[in-house]
Parts: C-alpha cells; structure tokens; sequence
C-alpha cells in the first residue's frame, strides 16, 4: 500500500516540471507554424507564403528513479523485462533487460508530450507591410517530479527501513489539456537599421485532467514489526504530522475502464515574443538573430476538481493495513475516501470542496542565431521556468546549442543539450520535404544503455511550398529594371 502510495505521488499527482521541444528543428527557418511554440516570431521568418502541419508529436522521458539495464528504446519493444530482485541477487548491475532503481535519496521523474494537431500559417500584405497569421491545435501532456524525497528507495533494496524517517516537504502538479491558438507577428520599428519583429500568440486552454499534491511540512513515518496473523514480509509504517493537500481531476471511467475526452477545465494563455535581426539587403539569409520570448502566462480552472486536505488528524497505518491492503482501487476518489475513514473516522471529512486552478509553465525563452555561411546556422536556446502561480507546472530548465543545414526542400542538423543544468543529451533532425524527423536525446532509441533511464523523438508530417518557394518564384519575375 505504501508503494502505491507513494508511486502514485510519483507518477500521476507529483509532477512539475515540463520538458523540451525539438529545438534544432524550431530553430529552422522552414519551421513554419511548428516554431510558434518556441517563439510566436519564428513563423514571420518562413521563406514560403504558406505553411500547413498535419500532425507532429514530440515525446520525452527522463527519470533518475528507475532504469531498465543494457538496452535501448528499440530493444525494449521486442525483448521481455523483468524486475529485480536484490535478495536473490537479480540486480541490472549483473543482468540485461532488468528494470531496476537508482535508490537515490531524491527522485526525479519528467515526462512530456506535446502533439501539434492540424494548423496552418500564411503571409499577408496590408498596406505595403507583411503580416503572418497562423492558427494552431494543440493537446499536451506534463507530469515530472524533482528532487522528491525518495523513501521508496528501502523496499526497492529491500533492506531495513529506519524506525523514523522525515519525508521532506513537496509541491507537485501535473496537467493533461488542449489549446486552440492564433499566431500574429509583423514588424516594427520600420526606421531602425535592424528588423524588429513583433509576434504573439493567443491561446484557448482547454482541461483535461490534472491533479495537485503539496506537503506542506515533514511527514513523519514510523515502522514496527509485524504482528501475528500480518504479511511476515512487510514492516508497519505509519504517517503522522502531515499536512497534505490534493486537489485533481480526470475523465478516466473507472467502472469501464476507459478514458472518455471531456472538458473540465477552461482558460486563457498568451505568449509573447519580440526578434531582433541584422540583414543583409542583398541577400536573402539574415547575418544574425536574437530573440527574447515569455511563454505560456496563464492558466486553467477546473471548477468541479475535487479537493481534499488531510492534516491534524490520527496516525495513518499506511502498509499492513487490512483496511487498505484488501481493497481493490478502482478510482482515487475511493482511495482518498479510505484515508480520511483511517485519518479522521469519517470517509467524508477530508472533502474540502471544488475547484482550483493549474498554471500554465510560464518560462523565459532567450535565442541567439548566427549565420556561418549560406544555408549555414549555429544557434543558442535558454529557456528558464518563472512559474507565476503556487500550482503552476514548472518546466525545466534548457541550454541547447545547434548546427543547422537550412534549405528549401531538405534540412538537418545536431545538437547537445543541458537539461536542469546538469543531464546532457546529444541529438539531431532531418527534414526531407514533408517529412521531420529528430529528437534531442537519439543515443538511447538506437544504441544499448548500461543504464536506460531517458529518451525523445520528434516526428512531424506538413505541407510547404519546399518545391517553389518564394525566393524562386521572385527571381523568375521578369525584371523591368535598366540596363
């Protein structure tokens, strides 16, 4: 029971950080509407007069809890995994294709998925000045957890729990929703020697599901021996002094067992982005970019979330509690239920009441890109979470450097990337007209991993005008001009 409860901390409820984009690709001139969501600017720097995405979907996975041994993202398809067993010495330090635990004293767990549904950007002239405006669809997916205090770590070793131990306090969301948004962007300034761009996006949030846990001071677990008659193999802990809020949402039928999309949530988001370029007027490539960009202010509110709030009350039996141990959980709100019975006497005296809001992960997007030579690009990405709201989701934090090919039919390029400042990844993107390909950690999806424990992609299908573009129709223009 206490592994349930606390993976469910873990996986579902404890979350708060988001993950990257594929940002080689986004830093791509024929990005296209893809970009809007790096900076609401990079659509403006598209060479063709229209772009339109029909489906792109960016996954990543990055944990330090848990690793599956000596494999790599494909293997994992095709080979069985087992769990380890470090009593029988089934470890994935001597044994492939094990999952196992780092047993770390902090956890941390980061998942994201970010899916850009059909949407579609286009040039406008009005009054002699150049407009784009785009419209985008959008369904995403945050759930991470960071230095979570990892007391799970003593059954993954199974070695002795200590008689007291201080779970340190945490505050976690997580948020599965959809966005409608329009895309703006022109340029000002029209005097200055360099181009400035201004751009925008506006954005319709839509909720899903999401859920909310903050521990506001030390939970304090205790341990004591089985009595007669319990599981011989499993300790008593129970949970005092704490002061635990949670507050969720979601649209998983339980009694059917599957997932019905509906909304029970509604709000507004904006990005900003203002782009700074230095030209050359004879050429078509610019010499270099900078850009400053605030991303996702807003949030979501769920008014019929269900919120509970467990603090001051009894002693909690948390693991060999036949009141726990015996029931089949068929939904959180029956779990949560049964705690308050355990907590205070009454199934129904944690139930604070409805509603909450989630903010969106508002982060500070700066980018640097510099011309090498025709087609030739390096570029720089930071982006810093600045999160606005006490739930709001918390990206992580980015520094991504990349070399990029840019051209009208076909591009590629690499990268390396510090996430949270400390994990580094190596990827790489290719484009080949309608077809994207790339992610930001590709070792792991081919190559065996003594420890996998991270992985992303990024695949994208649109339609350009990568067959003749702009520039080409311009230089078949016949030219009035004297000799």
């Amino acid at each position: 029971m206490l592994k349930f409860l606390f993976f469910c901390v873990l996986c579902f409820a404890s979350h708060r950080l988001a993950a990257q984009n594929n940002w080689t690709f986004m830093n791509d001139s024929y990005s296209g509407i893809n970009s809007a969501a790096l900076s609401p600017t990079q659509p403006f720097l598209n060479p063709n007069p229209w772009d339109v995405n029909l489906v792109s979907a960016d996954l990543f996975l990055q944990n330090d809890y848990a690793y599956i041994s000596k494999q790599s993202l494909l293997g994992i398809l095709k080979t069985p995994i087992y769990t380890a067993n470090p009593r029988q010495n089934f470890t994935g330090e001597n044994n492939a294709n094990v999952f196992d635990f780092y047993n770390k004293d902090n956890a941390n767990l980061i998942f994201n998925s970010d899916i850009l549904g059909p949407s579609f950007s286009m040039t406008a002239n009005i009054k002699e000045k150049k407009y784009v405006f785009g419209i985008f669809s959008r369904l995403r997916t945050q759930s991470s957890v960071l230095d979570f205090d990892n007391y799970l770590r003593f059954g993954n070793e199974m070695v002795t729990q200590p008689p007291a131990y201080e779970m340190q306090p945490f505050g976690s969301t997580t948020m599965n929703w959809g966005e409608i948004g329009l895309n703006a962007a022109t340029t000002i300034f029209p005097y200055s020697d360099k181009q400035w761009i201004l751009g925008l996006n506006i954005k319709y949030e839509m909720g899903f599901d999401a859920a909310n846990i903050i521990s506001h001071k030390n939970i304090d677990l205790t341990v004591s021996e089985p009595a007669a008659g319990e599981n011989p193999d499993l300790l008593n802990i129970y949970a005092s002094n704490y002061d635990l809020a949670v507050n969720y949402i979601t649209n998983y039928n339980s009694e059917n067992k599957s997932y019905d999309y509906k909304q029970n949530g509604s709000g507004l988001g904006l990005d900003l982005g203002l782009t700074m370029i230095n030209r050359n007027p004879r050429e078509e490539d610019y010499q270099s970019r900078f850009s400053f960009n605030i991303l996702d202010l807003g949030y979501v509110n769920f008014k019929n979330g269900i919120n509970h709030s467990f603090a001051n009350g009894s002693t909690v039996w948390l693991q060999n509690n036949p009141n726990l141990e015996d029931q089949k959980f068929e939904s959180p709100e029956q779990y949560l239920k049964l705690l308050s019975q355990e907590a205070y006497g009454d199934e129904n005296k944690s139930f604070v009441g409805n509603g909450f809001k989630i903010g969106l992960p508002t982060s500070v997007n700066l980018n640097y890109s510099q011309r090498i030579k025709e087609n030739h690009f390096i570029n720089f990405n930071w982006i810093q979470r600045v999160p606005v709201f006490e739930n709001s989701l918390k990206r992580n934090n980015i520094l991504n450097a990349n070399y990029s090919v840019q051209k009208e039919a076909f591009g590629y390029g690499v990268s390396t990337t510090l996430s949270e400042y400390k994990n580094v990844q190596f990827g790489a993107y290719f484009r080949l007209g309608p077809l994207i390909l790339g992610s930001e950690n590709a070792f792991p999806i081919l190559f065996q991993h003594k420890k996998l424990h991270a992985a992303n992609f990024y695949m994208a299908i649109k339609f350009y005008p990568f067959w003749d573009n702009a520039f080409k129709r311009y230089n078949r223009q016949k030219c009035d001009c004297e000799k």
